[in-house]
C-alpha cells in the first residue's frame, strides 16, 4: 500500500528524467483466452550525471496504450529527490501514444481527401473529353 502511494506521489511530484528499458517480458493475458494480447512487464534504469543510477520496474503495462517498450527504448521516468525511487512515467507515455495516433489519423484523413479530389478531377477530365482516358 505504501509503495502504491509513493508511486502515485512520484507521478505527480517527482522530478522528470529519461530512463532506458533493460528487460521486457510478456505478462498476464489481457483476456481469459489471450486473444486481446498480453500485458508486458519491464525493467529499466536511469543514469544520473554524477555516475549513479537507479532502477525501476513496472508490471501489467498495456502496450496498446503505451506503445512498444522494447529493450533499449528511451522512456520518460519520474524520480524522487533522493534518487532512490524511480517510476515509469505512464501518463506521459499514454499522452505521447495518443498524440501519435491522432497525428497518424490526421495524415490518413488528408491522404483520403487528396485521393478523393484526384479521382474527382480524373472523372471531370473524362466527362470533358469522352474519347480520351
Amino acid at each position: 500500500m505504501l509503495e502504491k502511494l509513493l508511486h502515485h506521489k512520484l507521478l505527480r511530484e517527482g522530478l522528470e528524467g529519461q530512463g532506458v528499458i533493460t528487460a521486457r517480458k510478456l505478462g498476464a493475458p489481457m483476456t481469459e483466452n489471450g486473444a486481446g494480447g498480453f500485458y508486458i512487464d519491464v525493467e529499466g534504469h536511469i543514469k544520473f550525471d554524477d555516475g549513479t543510477q537507479a532502477v525501476f520496474s513496472s508490471r501489467r503495462l498495456d502496450p496498446h496504450k503505451l506503445g512498444d517498450l522494447d529493450v533499449g527504448t528511451i522512456v520518460p521516468v519520474r524520480y524522487g529527490a533522493d534518487r532512490q525511487h524511480v517510476v515509469l512515467d505512464t501518463p506521459k507515455l499514454e499522452a505521447v501514444r495518443t498524440a501519435k495516433k491522432q497525428e497518424a489519423a490526421g495524415w490518413a484523413e488528408q491522404k483520403r481527401q487528396r485521393d478523393i479530389a484526384a479521382a474527382d478531377a480524373k472523372l471531370a477530365r473524362r466527362s470533358n473529353h469522352p474519347d480520351h482516358d
